[in-house]
């Protein structure tokens, strides 16, 4: 049976949670806050913070009679008023034994419209989160922050000029249990998938085809890695098209049973600081929401190593790609984020690194993924050379290959990189930011 959709990735060590189950687990868990808490209650809207978590720019002052400065208040067309019915949430996965979120996920929630944007920020992103200045992944920032996600979130609210109302980390053991709850996920598998690694208890074995993903399969998909030629950033786009099936047969399998089951997964294994009152408002909102208001991207970049031609792989991202999407699909406020106030200490490059300035200020824009459009043509994601076997659905033609990351040194460097167990080597003392 034929399946438009999937072009996949390649398979890659990770023992860590995967965007797609983040994304999917957060949908959840509110809507089995409707069926199990409180079918009859209607919660009030959520009250939010109205505090802006980042500097919007230098005050204007002007001196009084004495000669002393006085702060002038800003103009209505310079205030950020926060709009009403629109929510961030900032999702991650992270191996509770190292603390590494190799899923580091933001999504806005527009609920007057119902519109759900996920902008997915790669594992290997370059940034500066520590007091020493230097730079690292970030997806070693949660651990940095005694696993704090307050505190993570308030580093990306200061750097990325936005707001996050609420955040939520989840275990990889429920995702496989919700799959198999709601009796697997249909989709093609478009290439055979085979990759182990004993040291996690990863072993990848899966056929090309049509079929239905059970659990450990869905694991395994979402998991491989080493087969694409864009490593990390094709595994986030064959994630966008696992979750646009997984959504799908989740709406179409709802049941008063099923949700039960899930929310015993739910309750059990995720984090957040949302309340039940949130859970229930939130999944009123959910329940209505169509796939083609689903929009997905990853924000792209490039990769390069830590001193352009040795040390760790980084991947850096671009300045105005990060800047048009946040005012796109993560702003809560009336008015634009301007370039002046973003990323105000240039924490995600290396100012004394011009091989990384150089990427950083290239300009660049996010691709862009709908979830009707997934689902009806899929995305394209290139294979290596030694997996040459990758065939497209039949009868489906290939879209453009994904440019983000497309650099071919990318790849070796990605699928010899010991992920779980990385040491992180600081620069030497010339590149310090003070």
């Amino acid at each position: 049976m034929e399946n438009k959709n999937s072009k996949i990735v390649t398979p890659k060590k990770e023992k860590h949670f995967e965007t797609l189950i983040i994304v999917i687990f957060t949908l959840i868990a509110i809507i089995v806050g409707i069926i199990i808490v409180a079918k009859n209650f209607s919660p009030a809207d959520p009250t939010v913070d109205t505090d802006i978590p980042f500097h919007t720019g230098d005050v204007e002052t002007q001196t009084d009679d004495e000669g002393n400065k006085v702060e002038q208040p800003p103009k209505d067309e310079d205030k950020f008023v926060r709009k009403d019915g629109v929510y961030n949430f900032l999702l991650v996965g992270y191996d509770k034994a190292a603390g590494l979120t190799d899923v580091n996920m933001l999504a806005q929630f527009d609920t007057n419209t119902g519109a759900i944007n996920i902008v997915q920020l790669p594992r290997d992103t370059y940034s500066r989160y520590n007091e020493t200045g230097y730079y690292h992944k970030i997806n070693g920032a949660l651990s940095f922050f005694g696993r704090s996600l307050e505190d993570f979130a308030s580093f990306l609210e200061t750097n990325l000029c936005i707001k996050i109302d609420y955040y939520g980390s989840i275990n990889l053991v429920a995702f496989r249990n919700i799959v198999d709850i709601i009796g697997g996920v249909e989709m093609y598998v478009p290439s055979d998938m085979e990759y182990e690694d004993p040291a996690q208890d990863l072993y990848i074995n899966l056929k090309e085809g049509y079929q239905t993903l059970d659990g450990e399969k869905a694991e395994q998909f979402v998991r491989f890695r080493s087969g694409w030629v864009t490593a990390d950033i094709g595994r986030t786009d064959a994630q966008k098209i696992f979750m646009t099936a997984f959504m799908k047969k989740f709406i179409d399998s709802i049941s008063v049973s099923m949700l039960s089951q899930v929310g015993n997964q739910v309750l059990k294994y995720v984090d957040t600081n949302m309340t039940i009152n949130e859970f229930i408002y939130f999944g009123t909102k959910v329940l209505s929401i169509d796939i083609d208001k689903l929009t997905m991207m990853t924000l792209p970049g490039s990769s390069v190593r830590e001193y352009k031609t040795s040390g760790t792989w980084y991947y850096v991202l671009s300045r105005s790609a990060m800047l048009d999407t946040v005012n796109k699909y993560l702003n809560v406020y009336s008015k634009e984020i301007p370039d002046s106030i973003f990323d105000p200490n240039l924490m995600f490059t290396n100012p004394y690194a011009d091989y990384m300035v150089q990427i950083y200020n290239t300009d660049s824009r996010s691709n862009i993924y709908v979830g009707n459009e997934v689902d009806d043509e899929g995305i394209y994601i290139p294979p290596t050379k030694h997996h040459s076997t990758v065939t497209e659905p039949p009868d489906t033609e290939a879209s453009d290959p994904d440019p983000v990351d497309t650099e071919a040194e990318d790849t070796d460097a990605a699928e010899t990189e010991t992920e779980d167990t990385e040491t992180v080597t600081d620069p030497p003392e010339t590149e310090e930011i003070e």
